[in-house]
Parts: structure tokens; C-alpha cells; sequence
């Protein structure tokens, strides 16, 4: 249930939400765990083509759109410093951690989650979560479990930041930015940036 729509009828009427707790354990709770994505009229960045690979151009994947993104330094200019390391954080892993959701403390012990694409400069690492669809909201699971996973290893040594890409059907980039104020605190999220790109 990525966005808030996919989730059942009798949840939307009664305002209930759904959150892995050990993989094949759910937790039900009561708030909303969707963040919306604020779309913003602007005239989008024209992604210039800064490298020569012939392969680039194929595919139309999640996959093939990040790669876009970094070799043609996007992520770079977003970031604002040097890429030194990535993409990190492959296939599927598991998390353990406490957080606080409401006045609730659940613990999440196994959880799966994956990550797009994971990256590191000197002084942040960046965690992307990427669509070939357009969103209007995203399950905060999909950005929180892999950076309470990524936070719990290297603490304040570094800055992260999430991203969250998608596509949309005039096949325009938007890039959302998040940051949490309170890493303990799921539902402590702030937006501090928007992008859109596209590569005509």
C-alpha cells in the first residue's frame, strides 16, 4: 500500500493505517502515515547530457531514470557536493529499530525494505526512492525504514537526506527532498526542496 489510495475502503471510512511491524506483522493505527507530494508550477530543468555512454538512452526503468540522474550529475547538483560513493544499499534488507508514532513507542524488528539508490558525499549520504508513475502521496515506510537503517550506523557523522523521483506521464522528473527533525519520530518529516527535470 505505497500510496493512500491503494489502501481498503473500510480503512479510508474509519481513518485506519497499516505499518509493517516484523515481516507478516502489522501493526493498525490511526495516523496518517502518507505524505502528500506538493506539486509545484514551474518550468523544469532541461537535463544536459554530460556523459558519452551509449547505453544511457536504453531502458525506461526506475533503474535507467536514476542512472540518468547521476551520470549526468542531477544528483550532484541537487546535492550539492561531490558523489564519492554509490549506489549503496541493493536489494532487500532488514531493519530493527524504535520509533515513535503519535504518542505510541513501537519497536520494528525485521521489517524488509529496499532502496533505489543509496549515495554518499563528504558530508551527506542520500537515500532515493524512485516511481515511473506519477504519486501524490508515498507510505513514509518506503523513506523511514532505510534511514533508520542507515541513521542507526552512522549516527550524526553525517547529514541524510531522502529523495523521493517519479515520473509523470509528460514523462517530466519531480524531485521531492526530505528531511527528518527528529529521527526518532516517524512521522517527523519536512520537505525542503522540489526539482523537476526532463530531458527535452
Amino acid at each position: 500500500m505505497d500510496y493512500k489510495n491503494s489502501l481498503p475502503e473500510i480503512f479510508k471510512l474509519n481513518n485506519i493505517y497499516i505499518i509493517s511491524i516484523k515481516n507478516g506483522t502489522y501493526a493498525l493505527i490511526k495516523e496518517d502515515i502518507y505524505i502528500p507530494l506538493i506539486r509545484y508550477d514551474c518550468v523544469p530543468n532541461i537535463i544536459q547530457k554530460k556523459h558519452n555512454s551509449i547505453l544511457l538512452d536504453i531502458g525506461d526503468s526506475e533503474t535507467s531514470m536514476l542512472d540518468n540522474l547521476y551520470y549526468n550529475k542531477v544528483l550532484q547538483d541537487i546535492i550539492g557536493e561531490e558523489i564519492t560513493g554509490g549506489p549503496f544499499l541493493g536489494g532487500r534488507h532488514r531493519c530493527k529499530f524504535k520509533t515513535i508514532i503519535g504518542s505510541h513507542t513501537i519497536t520494528i524488528d525485521g521489517s524488509q525494505f529496499e532502496t533505489d539508490g543509496c549515495y554518499e558525499t563528504e558530508n551527506y549520504i542520500y537515500i532515493i526512492e524512485a516511481k515511473m508513475v506519477e504519486y501524490t502521496d508515498f507510505n513514509i515506510r518506503q523513506l523511514y525504514y532505510p534511514f533508520r537503517a542507515v541513521y542507526d550506523k552512522v549516527k550524526n557523522q553525517k547529514q541524510i537526506i531522502c529523495l523521493f523521483i517519479f515520473k509523470d506521464k509528460q514523462k517530466i522528473i519531480h524531485i521531492h527532498k526530505f528531511k527528518w527533525n527528529n529521527y526518532m519520530k516517524m512521522l517527523d518529516i519536512i520537505n525542503i526542496g522540489y526539482y523537476q527535470y526532463s530531458t527535452y
